[in-house]
């Protein structure tokens, strides 16, 4: 069975992606921060390899992905789905609030694909897919820092499928194209219609038919629309 590496596995997206993957007859291995997140994937995925670290830090990211690689002889795909939002005003913003949304964002990203990718190679045909937003094409009032970072995260993802194409690597950037429908923020937004969001399934679904395709059928970016955009 392939194996595929989540990370952010816990949240509202990545929780249900592991799902898909499961129901497919994948083996998963599940990653995110902190001890709580750690026991509730290992209450919901009894059978999943389930790890938890500071994807921030090289150290900790090469650990955890030298382990998944180990136990689960080998891993197939990578999902780097773990990242955060935050409002702040583009000259406003202060230096620790752009050190957070890119270590967030990006420098997640950047060490997964760091840790991850040697041991995908060593499938000679695997798959790694970072999570982007509308924000990145157009930017966004209020949504600068994020933007930039959602940004690094398209420009880096799309690098390395350049990079690798010829060893058998294929990487996509998933852009959710509108409110995703996930308790935070449905508390965050009350008097919306939560109908016309995205479901995270869609999103799950999606990321699995990215990582199912051939060198033949790659998809290098996949846009998902909401309802209302």
């Amino acid at each position: 069975m392939p194996t595929v590496a989540i990370t952010g596995a816990a949240g509202a997206i990545g929780s249900v992606t592991a799902n898909v993957f499961a129901n497919a007859g994948w083996t998963l291995a599940l990653l995110d921060y902190g001890e709580e997140n750690g026991q509730k994937l290992r209450e919901q995925f009894p059978d999943a390899y389930v790890y938890t670290g500071d994807l921030t830090n090289e150290e900790e990211a090469r650990e955890v992905f030298d382990s998944a690689a180990s136990e689960a002889d080998g891993i197939d795909a990578v999902l780097s789905i773990a990242g955060g939002f935050a409002m702040q005003p583009a000259v406003e913003a202060s230096q620790e609030d752009a050190d957070k949304m890119m270590a967030m964002n990006f420098q997640t990203l950047f060490q997964t694909a760091r840790a991850a990718i040697p041991h995908l190679l060593d499938q000679a045909h695997g798959f790694f897919l970072g999570v982007s937003a509308p924000a990145a094409e157009d930017g966004g009032a209020g949504a600068a820092l994020y933007a930039a970072s959602k940004g690094a995260v398209a420009a880096y993802v799309k690098s390395i499928d350049a990079e690798y194409a010829d060893d058998g690597l294929r990487a996509s950037v998933l852009y959710p194209m509108g409110v995703v429908d996930t308790p935070d923020n449905r508390d965050a937004m009350p008097d919306s219609d939560p109908s016309t969001w995205i479901a995270p399934r869609e999103l799950a679904e999606g990321m699995f038919h990215l990582a199912t395709r051939s060198q033949r059928g790659h998809i290098k970016t996949l846009k998902v629309h909401a309802t209302a955009s």
